[in-house]
């Protein structure tokens, strides 16, 4: 059977396959305005995303094309990227990423410009201070369908005004101070996944504020990044709000030792996350912790614990678990 057909006769998911393989410009030249269908499979492409290099692009032909077709848009210079003429351009995103973000940026991400905002992407943030008014809108329902959320810092403030996010499911999130933790598991009822990597200060002893007996439910993946040594307080307190955890990332950048073994980071696990169905560690012990009768254990996830010797004389544990659920 010799079946030929054109090109309109593809059904349309080979056309959705199809786009994937051209940039935003080679699609506008090659399928822009040739009829309805095509323009309508176009405004339907979930990949579709627009990227600003300079603060005029917006008012590029193509960018000016393809804006009202598109969910994601991506700013990729330092300028101010609002225009109070042109905000109706992009008042419909969904998806918003930052990748040099300013201060100027950050105070442009207000719910009026943005109202259907889904997801919020930060990256390689140079200005990390007075962040509180961006935190405020976020973490007080300000954008009502934020679901997805990534924020190069976030600081501690005894008296926030935060209330509620209850929408957000995914977080990832720089802070300083251990406190923030809790405040953030308060303001996202309907949290599933949260990484943090934690940098500065002496966090072990802010551990004991965190005394509470208010349990997060939902909580599903915790990933934390550490630059300093963890001690039985503090990962006991971290895991003891989150009962209902199936995955828990440790990575301890760190190099000088946790003074914990792995019998007792084993019965913490054991005890404070029973769902715990899959786990990824990394940390620094003192070799003294690494014999054999240091690390046996009866825990199903550490099952195989990796020691790693390094030339430096530290000594890290690796251990990658599962139950196979």
């Amino acid at each position: 059977m010799n079946n030929k057909f054109t090109l309109e006769q593809l059904p349309n998911e080979i056309f959705q396959e199809l786009f994937e393989y051209f940039d935003i410009y080679e699609l506008y030249r090659t399928f822009s305005q040739l009829n309805f269908r095509i323009d309508s499979l176009l405004s339907n492409f979930k990949y579709l995303q627009v990227i600003f290099y300079t603060p005029e692009d917006i008012d590029y032909r193509v960018n000016r094309y393809f804006l009202p077709k598109t969910k994601t848009l991506i700013i990729n210079h330092t300028k101010n990227f609002y225009d109070p003429l042109k905000i109706n351009l992009i008042s419909h995103i969904r998806c918003l990423i930052l990748c040099q973000p300013t201060r100027e940026q950050w105070n442009s991400i207000q719910p009026l410009y943005f109202p259907y905002l889904e997801r919020l992407y930060l990256i390689n943030s140079r200005f990390i201070y007075r962040t509180e008014q961006l935190c405020y809108l976020i973490f007080s329902n300000k954008f009502p369908y934020l679901y997805s959320c990534s924020l190069p810092h976030i600081s501690y403030e005894i008296n926030n005004q935060w209330t509620y996010s209850l929408k957000l499911q995914s977080l990832q999130i720089n802070i300083w101070d251990i406190r923030v933790y809790i405040q953030i598991l308060n303001a996202c009822p309907k949290l599933i996944y949260l990484k943090i990597e934690l940098n500065g200060g002496n966090n072990q002893e802010k551990i004991q504020i965190l005394n509470t007996n208010k349990n997060h439910l939902i909580l599903r993946h915790l990933t934390l990044y550490l630059f300093c040594p963890i001690t039985y307080d503090f990962i006991d307190s971290i895991l003891s709000f989150v009962p209902n955890l199936e995955y828990f990332i440790l990575d301890v950048k760190y190099q000088r030792p946790s003074y914990i073994s792995v019998n007792t980071l084993a019965s913490i696990l054991e005890y404070r996350t029973p769902r715990l169905n899959r786990i990824n560690i990394n940390i620094t012990l003192p070799k003294s912790l690494c014999c054999k009768e240091q690390m046996d254990t009866k825990y199903l996830l550490f099952r195989s614990c990796k020691i790693q010797y390094e030339l430096n004389q530290f000594t890290r544990l690796i251990v990658v678990g599962s139950l196979g659920r």
